[in-house]
């Protein structure tokens, strides 16, 4: 079994990169996100409770041989380290991370995120919780809790913090993959 996990900041590319594994590499993906929210609308204002989470991925992880997981669970999925082949840490500039979510939002979720539409004031909070990221402390979704949660992992570690293209970061990460 092979399991890659790719985390880092919102906005720095790793449902992106994940996707391009799977198509070329034949991995399975897992969004985190997907697992952590409890599916509601508005969206990601419910968390699943942690067990739950455990348990969904773990029914993934039998049914497919290569699984690339998209998405940060430190604090929660530490179960999952010791499995781990490869890990990869994405980090960009905030300001290619605030044009990427913003986009994808605006994509995702059309005029609900524009003013006046009903996800706006969850939009714009969720831009300031990206803004915090660099400098928020070790117990919040941080730079500086990833990189001490980095520590514990027992696999190859590649931090790519400045912008690649796609082709550029498989480029980077094929070696492992094989």
């Amino acid at each position: 079994m092979k399991i890659i996990h790719i985390f880092g900041s919102s906005g720095s590319g790793t449902t992106t990169l994940a996707r391009a594994i799977c198509e070329r590499f034949g991995y399975h993906m897992i969004d985190i996100d997907d697992v952590f929210w409890e599916p509601t609308d508005p969206p990601f204002t419910v968390k699943r409770i942690e067990e739950e989470r455990i348990d969904i991925i773990e029914s993934i992880l039998k049914q497919h041989e290569k699984v690339v997981m998209s998405g940060a669970f430190v604090g929660w999925g530490d179960v999952f380290i010791s499995r781990l082949n490869l890990a990869v840490y994405l980090h960009m500039p905030l300001e290619v991370r605030i044009e990427r979510v913003m986009h994808r939002e605006a994509r995702r979720f059309g005029n609900r995120v524009m003013p006046g539409g009903d996800l706006y004031q969850q939009h714009l909070d969720f831009l300031e919780w990206i803004k915090e990221y660099d400098h928020g402390d070790i117990h919040t979704r941080s730079k500086k809790q990833h990189h001490a949660w980095m520590k514990k992992l027992v696999c190859p570690v590649i931090k790519i913090e400045t912008v690649h293209s796609i082709n550029e970061l498989i480029e980077i990460i094929e070696p492992y993959l094989r």
